[in-house]
Formats: structure tokens, sequence, C-alpha cells
């Protein structure tokens, strides 16, 4: 098996007991997506797609095409069954001495753009799920996926769409979040140590939050405010249970818990909900990110926040805004040796237009 990442286009880390990270690290497109693989083991199961247990991938990212000439694996299916991870005791996600693949999967898109769904085809032979909320913008994956744009390859694959609070095995809720495109949705998982929220390319920090020209920053609010309250709702539950929890440790009867770290190395606290999204950011406090993106993008349509930079994508004008009312200490340094703002917009000009 192979076990070196310089040969693969993707290394993973784990985050949980049961959650890993992958990254297609050096990607062509400079997207650097974030795949995650949620391992459910047959015994936890109700009704999953293998009795060996089940892999739930949140999307697929860029399809392996790396700019490394040396990276052998490409496919993100056989670097999960064959490379070995050294946070999985030097084992794949989903293999072992007798047998490659043995979990079967589930594969949930964030939404249907490339660096999203152009490593879909491996899976094929799995149950795809993607979001109901508006039907016809499947009928043109070409256009929307940006492939067309791209002048690349259009992947093909049959999603189930799924409606609004879809459960998968009764743990892990699918919610709709329009607004980065119609399609875009968010997973919750909260059965692991550690609740997670995936919100896909809905935000991130310390790169620039994108909205094509089918996105709507209108239907993003929504969203984002619809997510706020979940999030609040969710943690008033999870206190309760810690609170159930603490009485049980006092008992003895206590789990002991795979730590959590974010990707500061800071320790994250119980009871909380941790944000993961499809570039950049992970394990981060969901609720605080949460409200502060959307403070800056109240920024940017008050017109509280300069346009930085205009030019012409796709045919429309096209604008950016980095957030300026920080303290730049707060920021990530770039290659480049400038500080990044946490949160930048880059979206059609017509997009920005005052909240209605």
């Amino acid at each position: 098996m192979a076990n070196d990442n310089k040969r693969s286009a993707f290394n993973a880390t784990r985050l949980t007991s049961s959650t890993f990270l992958i990254k297609e690290f050096d990607d062509i497109y400079s997207e650097h997506p974030y795949v995650y693989a949620i391992i459910i083991p047959a015994k936890s199961e109700s009704v999953l797609s293998s009795r060996h247990g089940t892999i739930i991938l949140i999307d697929t990212g860029c399809g392996g095409a790396s700019n490394d000439p040396n990276a052998r694996i490409s496919s993100l299916r056989e670097f999960i069954e064959t490379v070995e991870v050294t946070d999985n005791d030097n084992k794949p996600l989903n293999g072992d001495d007798d047998r490659q693949g043995r979990m079967g999967y589930i594969v949930v898109l964030t939404h249907c753009h490339y660096d999203h769904i152009l490593g879909v085809e491996h899976f094929s032979d799995s149950l795809i799920l993607a979001s109901s909320h508006y039907p016809e913008f499947f009928h043109n994956i070409p256009e929307h996926s940006l492939c067309n744009f791209l002048n690349i390859h259009t992947p093909k694959y049959k999603p189930t769409l799924v409606p609004h609070g879809h459960t998968i095995s009764n743990r892990i809720t699918i919610l709709h979040t329009p607004g980065h495109t119609p399609d875009s949705l968010t997973v919750y998982d909260p059965t692991s140590e550690q609740p997670m929220l995936y919100v896909g390319d809905s935000l991130y920090e310390y790169e620039p939050i994108i909205f094509p020209s089918e996105g709507s920053i209108v239907d993003w609010f929504r969203s984002v405010e619809a997510l706020i309250e979940f999030v609040r709702n969710q943690e008033s539950l999870l206190a309760i249970d810690l609170e159930d929890k603490e009485d049980s440790d006092v008992l003895g009867t206590g789990a002991v818990t795979h730590r959590v770290y974010n990707q500061r190395g800071a320790p994250r606290q119980q009871g909380r909900i941790l944000l993961n999204a499809g570039h950049v950011t992970c394990l981060e406090p969901a609720l605080t990110v949460l409200q502060t993106a959307k403070v800056f993008i109240e920024d940017v349509v008050g017109g509280r926040e300069p346009v930085r930079r205009r030019w012409v994508k796709r045919g429309e004008q096209t604008v950016e805004y980095r957030q300026s009312r920080q303290d730049r200490d707060t920021g990530i340094r770039n290659t480049t040796g400038e500080t990044n703002s946490r949160f930048s917009l880059i979206c059609p000009e017509r997009l920005h237009s005052r909240r209605t």
C-alpha cells in the first residue's frame, strides 16, 4: 500500500474518533478543497449502504488533478481504500489486511461546483445526495458546475435530491442553505464526541467568500440567519446533555473521548458546535464564524466596506471586498507576507445591492 502523501493528490488527518479531513492539497485549479469522511461502524447503523459499515463523504474534490507529476494516486476512492493514514493507525480509511473498500459510501454534495463534484464518478455505485431546494438547477450541470467556464469534463452522476431536514441513519441532518448557489446545503452531525456543522462554500475565513452569477446574497442572509438559530438551539440541547454526562462522570460511567483541536492547536470546548467549510476553515466555533461572517456581509451591502477591485468575469462586472473593520493582528499572513482579512467577498456587482 502507498503511504507517502507526496505520491498522492490527497492527505488525511483525524478530526475526531470517527471523522477525517481529506485535503486535495495541490490541485491544478488552486482550490485546495476539503473533503470530509465520517466513518459509521456497522454496529451503529440503521439503514445504510453496507453491512461492514459506511463512510459518509461530504463532497469529492477536484478529481485529483495535481500539480505534482509524481502524484500517482489521483482517485479519491483509491486514496481512501489504499493509502495508509498516519492518524488511522497507518491503515487506509476504508481498507484492512483482508480487503479494500469493505465499507460502503454515501456521498453528500454540498453543491454542484466542479471543485466539489469532479471526484464523484468514482462513487457511481453509491448513494449520492443533493439538495432538492431548486431541482431545475441540475438541468444544466455543465454550466452551473462551472465546468463549461473552465472547459473541462463535466462528471456524470445521478443524485438523489433530498428535502430540508432529511436525516441519514436518523443521526445526520441535511439542511437546505441556498445562497452561494441555489443547491447549497449544510450537514449537521451531532453524534461524535464533537458536534460538527459542514457548510460547504457558504462561508469560510481568510479566503474570499465567492458568489457566482447564480448566487443570491438575499438567500444567503436567510440561510445564515437560519443556521445561527439552528446552532443556538442545538447548543442549548447539548448543554443539557453535557450536564447529564457530567453527572454520569461523577458516578464513574462517562466514556473517554478523543480530544479535538482546531487548526491553531487550541482545544475546543465541549457543548459547542464546530464549523467545517469546503475550504480553509475547519474546527472553528460555528456560532462565532456565522455571526462574524454575517456582520461583514452586512457591512458590504450597507456601504461600509469599499470596493477593493473590479473586473469582468463570466461576462459580468465583478467586485471584491476585504474586511477592514478589524485588528489586522487577527489576520493570517499569506505567502507574500501580507495579512489576509478574516473575511472577504467576491461577487457580481449586481448581487451586493442593499438587502430587501
